[in-house]
């Protein structure tokens, strides 16, 4: 690249982004929607409750919240993508490799059915550090696309919110599956 010459005079993926000014942090805060907030601020309740260990009812439907509200919000980005065949390939390709890892931190958490029937879940960061990343990937997509709207008719940046969303969701279900094995070991009384 010449001296003085621009990322996006090279002719790589800054072209994207010529003649594109960013707001400050404060503007960009500042013209985020309330129910953006709301939503983070609904994040981190379900996270901080995930960090301390609690009984609850099999039927509480709080263990698969974050990731149905992943599964949700990533499917309905491949939906609206301007090229949905290519997001929801790039989708599936990453949610499939995301499943194992997820799994595998699903089985790490500790949990057991009691006498009555409920819930002995141990607290985790799990909850808390998957809600925020959704929360600031999410964020961080949606703050681009604003700024830069042609963005989101480039292949390069379909795919890889489609990437990021099904990977996300990959770990989402896969961790509540790594849960749903450990709440199928039969109850085993303490001596």
């Amino acid at each position: 690249m010449a001296r003085g010459a621009s990322f996006a005079d090279a002719g790589g993926l800054g072209q994207s982004f010529a003649g594109v000014i960013m707001p400050s942090l404060f503007e960009i805060v500042a013209h985020t929607p309330i129910w953006v907030w709301l939503v983070m601020a609904l994040v981190l309740w379900l996270g901080v409750q995930g960090l301390r260990p609690r009984v609850v009812p099999v039927w509480r439907p709080m263990l698969p919240l974050l990731p149905l509200v992943a599964l949700t919000m990533s499917l309905s980005a491949v939906a609206h993508a301007l090229q949905p065949d290519l997001a929801l390939a790039i989708w599936t390709a990453a949610f499939v490799l995301a499943l194992p890892l997820g799994h595998a931190i699903g089985r790490r958490r500790s949990v057991r059915r009691t006498e009555d029937g409920q819930l002995e879940i141990a607290g985790g960061w799990f909850a808390l550090v998957f809600g925020v990343s959704i929360f600031a990937v999410r964020y961080a997509l949606g703050v681009l696309f604003g700024v830069a709207p042609a963005l989101a008719h480039q292949p390069f940046w379909i795919g890889l919110s489609a990437a990021v969303g099904g990977f996300v969701s990959g770990v989402g279900v896969g961790w509540f599956s790594g849960l749903l094995m450990q709440i199928r070991r039969p109850f085993v009384p303490a001596e």
